[in-house]
Parts: C-alpha cells; sequence; structure tokens
C-alpha cells in the first residue's frame, strides 16, 4: 500500500502525458533503480546519445520513499559525461521524492524535447508542461523561490538546473531545496538538452501502511538504535556537523587528502580558524536533511557577506585539497556558487587544480585562462573557473563536454595525461589504493569489463581509506586515543565481513580471500537502498562507522510492512541481480553502437608520491583473484564480464541474452584498460 501505483511518462516533444500501472513491474524489480534500468532497457536505443532527445530522464522511487523508513530517489539516464553514454545513476535526497509519491507516482520517466525553455508542473492528477523562459538564466535559488511564487505554494517541491545545465556541461547536476543533488553524471546537462528548466511537484494524496502495527514496531526497534545502541555514535556526529569534520578536516589524518592536484598527499597543518569544525560552529543555522529521517545529517550555512546555502557529503572535499588551500571563507564562497550555478563541486574543483597544476609548470600562462593567473589558492582563479565553465564563455566553452576534451586542445595537449580522470569522469581528492604497499581491488579481464560497464563505479567503499578520518572524529568524542579507536572500528568491519562472508579480514586492503565476495555484499548493501528508498547511509554499507542495523533482512521487513506485500530476502537480491545485469548489458551495447575513443588515466594507479601512506598502490596482479570472484557473484563471466546465459534465464531476462545475442557465446570485444597517470 506504500506504493503510489503509477509511472508517470512524459514526452516533451509532443507534449504527451501517459500513466502506466506500476505492478506490472514490482514482481521481478521491486522498486527505485531496478525498475529505472528496465524502463530505460526497453525505452532508450543502445545508440543514443546522452544529449539526444531521445534520451530518458528517469526520477524513481522506491517503496520505503515517502514512508518512516526512507526517501532516496534514484534518477538515472545515459550519461553525456562518457563518450558512449552509458546508463547511470545518482541518488537524490530532500521531499522531492516523498512529494512525488503523495502526488501518486512512483516512477517518473521524461523523453523528448521542448521547442522552447519549460518547467514541468505536477500536481496529483494534473501534470502541465509550463513556460519557462522567464526563468532560463536564473541560478538553482532563484528558480525555485520564483516558481513557488508563480504557483502561490511554498510547499511545492523542486529539482531544477542552473547555468551550467542550460549550457549542457557534462558536469552539470539537478539541484533540489538548497542541498540536495544528483550531483554526478551529469544529468543536469541532460535536462538542459530537454529544454527542461525544472520538475515542480505537489501532492496531498499521502500514502498508507499496509501493516501500520508491523510499521510501528520496527520503526520504534530502528529509532531506538539511532537513539541509544551502537548506531547512536554516527547518529549524534552526523546531526551535530554532518561529515564537515570527517571529511574537510581528518581528511589530513595520515595524509589521505591529495594537496594539490594529486602530486602530493602531505597538507600543512590549520589553524583553528581554517579548521571545519569552527566554521560549523559560527556559521551554522541549522541542521536539515530528507523527510522523516531522525538525523538530519546535513547543514544549512548563512556567512553573512558571502552566501547562505546547504552542504553535505563529499561537498566537503573539492575546494579545499585540491587547490592547496585551508581558507573556509574560500571554500564557501566557491562551493555554494558552484551549487548555484548547479555545477558538481569535486568536478570543477577537479578542473581548477588540474589548470593550476599546469600553470605551475609553465604549461599554460594567463593567455589561456582569459588574463586570470591559475595561482595556487587564488580566490581570483577558483572563481573565474566556475564562472567561465559554467556559462560556457572563454576558456571555459572547452570544457562543455568534458575536461577530456578540453585537455586535448589546452597546453597543446601537453596536460592530458595529467588530469585524473576516467573516461572524463573526475575524482575527489582521495587515492583509494591507499592501506597498503598491495591494497587489492577487482582485477582480472572480466571485472574490469564488468566495472566499465557498471551503473556506476562498483560500489567498493575501501573501508580502509574512509575509515582514517573517522579515526580521530569518533577518538575525540569518546574521550579515547587514535590507537583505541581505530581498534573499535576495526572489529566493526571485521563483525560485518564475518557475517557477510565468513572472513573477518576480507575488508582489509592487502586482503585477496574473499575479497570478491565483500565487495559484491557491499554493493548489494547499497543496491538494497536504492531499489527500496532507503537511504545508504544509515544502512550496513559503512559497518566501519557502527551504524550497521540496517542490512538486507532489515529492509524486506520493512518492504512486507509498509506495503502490506510478502518481500523475501531472495526477492530483493534478486532484484538488484536483474537491475546489476541490465545494467551491464545495456551497457556493453552502448559500447558496441558508439565505439569512439575514451581516454583513461588514473592516478589512483600511482604509487602514492609521499607522506604516511607512500608508496601504497592498487596491486592489479593480486586483484585477479577477486576480481574472478566478484564476477561469479555477479553471475558474469570472468574471461568476458558479460552476463551469463545461465543467469540471465533463471532471473526470466530471456530477451537480454537474446540482444546481446553471439556476444554470449565468445569473448567480448576489448576494452580499454585504465592507465596509470604515469
Amino acid at each position: 500500500m506504500s506504493r503510489a501505483g503509477t509511472i508517470l511518462r512524459v514526452d516533451l516533444a509532443t507534449e504527451k502525458v501517459e500513466k502506466e500501472a506500476t505492478s506490472a513491474y514490482v514482481q521481478d524489480f521491486v522498486g527505485g533503480g531496478a525498475i529505472g534500468a528496465k524502463l530505460i532497457w526497453d525505452g532508450v536505443p543502445p545508440d543514443v546519445s546522452g544529449k539526444d532527445p531521445k534520451n530518458m530522464l528517469t526520477f524513481n522511487t522506491g517503496p520505503l520513499t515517502g514512508t518512516l523508513f526512507g526517501n532516496k530517489c534514484e534518477v538515472m539516464a545515459k550519461s553525456p559525461q562518457l563518450a558512449n553514454s552509458p546508463v547511470m545513476t545518482a541518488g537524490l535526497g530532500g521531499q522531492f521524492a516523498s512529494e512525488m509519491k503523495f502526488a501518486g507516482y512512483d516512477h517518473l520517466a521524461i523523453t523528448g524535447k521542448a521547442d522552447e525553455p519549460v518547467y514541468l508542473f505536477i500536481n496529483d492528477e494534473n501534470v502541465e508542461i509550463r513556460d519557462a523562459k522567464h526563468l532560463w538564466g536564473l541560478d538553482t535559488q532563484q528558480t525555485q523561490v520564483r516558481i513557488k511564487e508563480e504557483l502561490k505554494d511554498p510547499d511545492v517541491q523542486i529539482a531544477c538546473i542552473g547555468l551550467a545545465g542550460e549550457n549542457q556541461n557534462v558536469y552539470a547536476m539537478i539541484l533540489h531545496d538548497i542541498q540536495n543533488t544528483a550531483s554526478r553524471e551529469g544529468f543536469g546537462a541532460v535536462m538542459g538538452s530537454k529544454n527542461l528548466k525544472a520538475v515542480a511537484v505537489r501532492g496531498t494524496k499521502g500514502l498508507k501502511a499496509g501493516d501500520p502495527e508491523a510499521c510501528k514496531d520496527l520503526w520504534n526497534e530502528f529509532f531506538s538504535e539511532i537513539k541509544e545502541g551502537r548506531g547512536s555514535l554516527f547518529a549524534r556526529l552526523s546531526f551535530r556537523e554532518g561529515i564537515a569534520a570527517h571529511i574537510g578536516d581528518y581528511g589530513k589524518f595520515r595524509d589521505r587528502g591529495a594537496w594539490g592536484y594529486y602530486e602530493s598527499f602531505v597538507a600543512p597543518p590549520m589553524k583553528k580558524e581554517e579548521t571545519m569544525a569552527d566554521f560549523v560552529t559560527k556559521y551554522k543555522v541549522h541542521n536539515v536533511g530528507c523527510s522523516f529521517c531522525p538525523i538530519q545529517c546535513q547543514q544549512n550555512y548563512n556567512m553573512p557577506g558571502v552566501d547562505t546555502g546547504g552542504g553535505a557529503c563529499m561537498f566537503y572535499e573539492g575546494y579545499r585539497y585540491l587547490v592547496k588551500s585551508h581558507d573556509t571563507t574560500l571554500w564557501w564562497r566557491a562551493s555554494a556558487k558552484a551549487q548555484r550555478y548547479g555545477i558538481e563541486v569535486n568536478s570543477i574543483a577537479n578542473i581548477t587544480g588540474w589548470l593550476m597544476l599546469l600553470y605551475e609548470k609553465g604549461l599554460i600562462t594567463v593567455e589561456d585562462t582569459d588574463g586570470v593567473p591559475m595561482e595556487w589558492g587564488s580566490e581570483e582563479a577558483v572563481m573565474t573557473v566556475i564562472d567561465k565553465v559554467s556559462k560556457a564563455e572563454g576558456f571555459g566553452k572547452l570544457f562543455v563536454d568534458g575536461a577530456v576534451p578540453a585537455a586535448k586542445v589546452i597546453a597543446g595537449g601537453k596536460g592530458l595525461g595529467l588530469l585524473n580522470q576516467d573516461r572524463n569522469r573526475l575524482s575527489g581528492a582521495w587515492h583509494v589504493g591507499m592501506g597498503s604497499r598491495r591494497t587489492v581491488m577487482l582485477g582480472g579481464p572480466g571485472a574490469s569489463r564488468l566495472t566499465r560497464w557498471a551503473n556506476q563505479t562498483v560500489f567498493m567503499h575501501p573501508m580502509h581509506t574512509d575509515m582514517e578520518g573517522i579515526i580521530p572524529w569518533y577518538a575525540r568524542e569518546l574521550g579515547i586515543s587514535n590507537e583505541e579507536s581505530e581498534k573499535l572500528i576495526q572489529g566493526w568491519a571485521s563483525e560485518w565481513t564475518e557475517k557477510q562472508v565468513g572472513d573477518r579480514d576480507a575488508w582489509r586492503p592487502e586482503s585477496v580471500r574473499k575479497k570478491g565476495a565483500y565487495l559484491a555484499a557491499s554493493e548489494n548493501a547499497i543496491s538494497a537502498c536504492d531499489i527500496s528508498g532507503h537511504c545508504d547511509f544509515l544502512s550496513d554499507r559503512g559497518p566501519h562507522f557502527g551504524a550497521q542495523r540496517v542490512g538486507v533482512e532489515e529492509t524486506v521487513q520493512w518492504i512486507s510492512a509498509t506495503t502490506g506485500t510478502l518481500c523475501t530476502k531472495d526477492m530483493l537480491l534478486d532484484a538488484v541481480q536483474r537491475k546489476r545485469l541490465l545494467e551491464i548489458a545495456y551497457n556493453q551495447l552502448c559500447d558496441l553502437s558508439r565505439a569512439e575513443e575514451e581516454v583513461s588515466y588514473v592516478k589512483a594507479l600511482d604509487p602514492v608520491p609521499d607522506g604516511y601512506h607512500k608508496g601504497d598502490a592498487i596491486d592489479l596482479e593480486r586483484s585477479v583473484e577477486p576480481g574472478a570472484e566478484y564476477c561469479s557473484r555477479r553471475g558474469c563471466d570472468p574471461a568476458t564480464g558479460l552476463p551469463l546465459r545461465e543467469e540471465l534465464e533463471r532471473l526470466g531476462l530471456g530477451d537480454v541474452a537474446i540482444r546481446l545475442g553471439p556476444l554470449l557465446a565468445g569473448p567480448a570485444p576489448e576494452a580499454p584498460s585504465p592507465q596509470s597517470a604515469t
């Protein structure tokens, strides 16, 4: 009963609106991103590019969205960031997803391109395509204010684009409220390519719980864990400061964050006034977050004379380490402006750091950047790059289709090998090879191709690097030493991996045994959240946080209670498997249909150059065995990465086997592997 029951399809070119029952998809795909993957598989030919009007932009809620147990929305489309436009995913929180459900819709699928700028207004059964010419050119905050004034309803929930999306920059994002973003994969450019400025939703129907008593009991268990159990530590810190300190301050613990553009990982000491903890204390107005969530882990800031806005997640990373700056005023000014312009913060910070490195090395001059010197930590340089790239002006025009096309032109292409990217996708400040001289991830021919064809980077969430920022955070809160904190956190990680795969050490960076199984289990944990509509931040995908109360077993209990229909662990995991195999198969077909050159120079494959982790790197040779194990767990051929025919047939995906055809009988076409930056 917690399902809204309808899929809304809108074609902006023909202005045709269609409604379809969700029930036809529920048995096999449950909801969320799994149904989104099916909609794109069925409705978008693989040769369609990310900015093609035929591309389908989908907003996908799960059965828990709009209940006490979740408010997650998965945005899915073919991404314009990568040359072959694979299907990709970005999460979106806030109130928007619940409002969709309250209006009567589980999924929204948008195709076509309007002749002129428009916005979509969904008001329960009424769906309108409205003129947005007066909104074109406004930033993301101005757009939402104007639409709410125009509709005379402050409770309308809006997802919109800024200038970067209007100019179809492939790093443009979708923003809702002040800090909720579908920030990766370039979906802001997809909206811009459709002349779609915003989607506004107002729902008044609400939802009913299938088994109210069971929902109440399950909620009380969950809330008790958040309030008094192991998860209370994570909840308390998240409410107080989000992950501002974890990312922004403790990124320097054991030299985790790159200082500058990956040339060094040793950052200078911070003064008290340069810490994120100090910034939060001075400028936080209050906490914000997703509907019904007891934690409210995001922050609303007001820095007088600079800007107001919100922050969450990796937002705290980019304009500090990558541009060699501990100046929190510069960080906030730049990050808030990027949010308003609707360009993903870490991507634009990555571009800025790269330009600063080229300037330092003498590969570019002020003539290449419209008269502005790209000096480390320069506010003028930082703000100029945001302006030029978002508005597609001056040298910023070169970046419309991404950093790789720009790097082939700038400095005569001499800086391309210095750009830390994977097929035009830009990275944050961390090095995933940290933790061991012989860090093991996923390797071998099948796993490498499978990772390439994944909807998103195969969800490894390497606890060995992430937990280092938690060590001093938790030590401070618990009044214990860093050594004691590390032992505690590692114990939690070992407890989870033993439960999942029967090996306490599978999470460790140098571990080979059961590593592939561990990575598959970690991916299952987050995919179950993507499908159900529950926030993965509050799930056991991150056992090192100590917040591991909610796993697949608990999720299916919640789904059963809220919908009033039995959902088992096997049903949910099979839905995860169908989602993943559809994505892998579809993205292989995208490769074949648009065989364009793709370039990868991944600095994370190079040894860490200095600092605490000097010499640490991914051991590709020892990663082959875990790669084969992962493929086996995922139902794919370790030699090719393609789904196995018998697994497709077991899952009722015979049509996928037919479309893949002869590929399943022979080796897959050669896929270029990411190269070391050196």
